[in-house]
């Protein structure tokens, strides 16, 4: 049965020793990875589970990033956008009142290439 966001097979979706909700998503851990080793991200953290204003309503973005002390910045959350879904609007909605930390959005390009979205 093909899924409806047309999510490739879990095989194709594994990396770091782990399955990822879409092929976009692994391939920006795998980005995210190497910007580790070339220090530039100190560490990141997938799929951390966090509360929006009331412990009853919960978002979890696909990272956590943070960024070296060299490269200064703050840590910041990242979702990978593959469908901008009403649920996925209504996270937004709730980040802009609630999130304590910077939201990036990125879409995949192809060719392993990201870009920011503005929201």
């Amino acid at each position: 049965m093909a899924n409806k966001y047309n999510v490739s097979p879990a095989g194709e979706r594994r990396a770091l020793g782990r399955t990822f909700d879409s092929k976009a998503e692994m391939l920006y851990a795998l980005q995210l990875q190497r910007m580790v080793e070339g220090g530039i991200v100190q560490d990141y953290v997938c799929q951390p589970k966090l509360w929006l204003g009331v412990p009853e309503y919960t978002y979890t973005p696909d990272f956590l990033v943070v960024p070296s002390v060299e490269a200064g910045g703050l840590p910041y959350y990242v979702d990978v956008c593959g469908v901008m879904t009403t649920s996925k609007k209504k996270h937004m909605k709730m980040w802009k009142a609630h999130g304590r930390l910077a939201l990036v959005l990125v879409k995949h390009t192809g060719n392993g290439k990201f870009k920011e979205l503005e929201w």
